[in-house]
């Protein structure tokens, strides 16, 4: 964190929210030394967090200071269950409190976002290149094949490697896969839709440790003196005059403080959930939803908010025989949780060097089971350990705000599950995971199944227990998106100037994996 603000007239740019898109963008930007860039996160710094850079200790990190910890409203398609939503908040974002995935998924949806956008630079074709310009990959010596297509990858200043070790159980579940699922093991990076794939995580090979937006990114901006990042830094109002976005106003809620700055322009960076957030706080959305809190109406976009996606997945529990590393030996039994943080001192080994959920299929429903309006190319489930998700939904859910006070929690409508499409792409993808674990590959070391229990068999009761057994990755995007609500090319909001917006909330529909990467 920097303790002063740049002097003179007005900064450039003033980067709302200190995630993945942030923090690339304050770096691209702040290369030219007579841009002046400050960066603002709400949240706290992430520096020397052990459970941020652990990569076994992400499981930890829900329901602390460094996630937003949102709750939805009660969801029909759910019998009613309401179901949190983290969302990052930190120096870092959602890059500094994920299971480290980094996937891109099938090259049709970036194909889509250009058509709808009219941005060619979102096709596959040229936005593989931006993707190579973030990353890079470290080989390692491993005892297996990892599958990584290295051409795949840049000399970008993030570190991507693979599991540094015997892949055990993990190896049993790839294989399980490719038995059931008859899908080759692939790079699902580089542009390959379909397949099973162990995952490319976003580790340092050399310490095993997380890397991630501040570290990639973060120590570039710390030497330009006309770049500045600052955490407790909660933006609660952007200010217009007339269609002008002309100011930022800020708290510091460790000192109490208020501060306004007055930028040419503004970038909104703060994710799907705060930065639409932000914006009806400011008078941008839909008119009759903000008169109705009190708020002026600078700009009606009835789009703000609206289409929110998210990839929300259906597990199942299982009783596993002792000698299987789990995180409940991990937190229960003192002694595996003794060796366990010895291995990972010594050389970064063991069950903390890797993340969970470290393989996963993209697989597609059959066309005969599907009322999917979704093209061929796209696959529609996505298969990760006992979880199943629908990998791109085609109901869309929104949220608003509860008021006009920026402390107080959103109203998100998730939709989960909420259309036929939707419906029987998780319904199937559950009964895959059935036959998965039923393969001779991983059976051995499964004792019972304890959720929902081998009586449930029947759809009805199968899909009872998918509602009450669901959960979400906290993906969600959508909400100000790009052909609504932004234009393609420029990334400003329509019919407004000096604001764009940058981050997953810009997505005009869902990657077919994890969105890290994408964002």
């Amino acid at each position: 964190m920097t303790a002063y603000l740049i002097t003179g007239a007005s900064r450039d740019y003033v980067i709302v929210g200190g995630g993945p898109a942030g923090f690339v963008l304050a770096k691209q930007l702040s290369q030219d030394p007579n841009v002046k860039v400050v960066l603002l996160e709400a949240g706290p710094g992430t520096a020397g967090v052990e459970a941020i850079d652990v990569p076994g200790y992400a499981p930890s990190l829900l329901q602390t200071p460094y996630t937003w910890n949102y709750t939805c409203q009660p969801n029909p398609n759910l019998e009613g269950a309401s179901t949190m939503l983290h969302q990052g908040r930190g120096f870092g974002g959602g890059a500094a409190v994920n299971y480290l995935g980094h996937c891109r998924g099938a090259p049709s949806v970036f194909n889509d976002w250009a058509k709808i956008s009219g941005d060619d630079g979102l096709s596959w074709e040229n936005f593989q290149n931006d993707f190579k310009a973030t990353v890079h990959y470290k080989e390692t010596p491993l005892n297996y094949d990892p599958h990584v297509n290295k051409s795949a990858y840049g000399n970008g200043p993030m570190e991507l490697t693979s599991p540094n070790q015997d892949l055990g159980f993990t190896m049993n579940l790839i294989k399980s896969r490719t038995n059931v699922l008859k899908l080759p093991w692939v790079d699902l990076n580089d542009g390959t839709g379909f397949g099973i794939s162990s995952s490319t995580s976003v580790i340092r090979a050399n310490n095993r440790t997380r890397d991630y937006a501040p570290q990639a990114y973060g120590w570039q901006l710390a030497q330009r003196p006309n770049a500045q990042q600052f955490y407790n830094a909660e933006v609660t109002k952007i200010g217009f005059k007339g269609k002008r976005a002309v100011s930022v106003t800020y708290v510091d809620p460790t000192i109490n403080v208020t501060t306004t700055l007055t930028p040419k322009e503004i970038i909104v960076a703060a994710g799907a959930l705060n930065s639409p957030k932000l914006l009806m706080l400011s008078g941008v959305g839909p008119a009759d939803h903000l008169k109705s809190l009190g708020i002026p109406v600078v700009a009606d976009i009835p789009q703000v908010g609206k289409n929110l996606y998210d990839h929300h997945f259906a597990f199942m529990e299982f009783e596993v025989s002792s000698n299987l590393e789990t995180l409940w030996q991990y937190t229960q039994n003192s002694s595996f949780k003794a060796i366990a943080e010895a291995e990972y001192r010594n050389n970064g080994s063991g069950p903390l060097g890797v993340p969970s959920g470290s393989a996963f299929a993209l697989a597609r429903i059959p066309d005969e089971s599907s009322s999917s309006t979704l093209q061929s190319t796209t696959p529609n489930v996505s298969i990760i350990a006992p979880f199943v998700a629908v990998a791109q939904p085609e109901a869309a859910g929104y949220m608003k705000l509860a008021s006009s006070d920026y402390r107080d929690q959103l109203l998100i409508y998730t939709n989960y599950y909420g259309s036929a499409g939707d419906k029987a792409a998780i319904l199937y993808g559950y009964k895959q995971l059935r036959k998965i674990v039923a393969d001779p590959a991983i059976s051995p070391v499964l004792i019972r199944e304890i959720y929902p229990g081998t009586h449930v068999t029947s759809d009805a009761d199968l899909w009872h227990a998918i509602t009450q057994g669901s959960s979400t990755f906290h993906h969600p995007l959508g909400t100000v998106a790009l052909g609504t609500v932004v234009e393609g090319e420029t990334w400003r909001v329509k019919g407004l100037e000096g604001i764009r917006v940058v981050d997953s909330s810009t997505f005009p529909n869902m990657p077919t994996c994890h969105i890290m990467a994408t964002v």
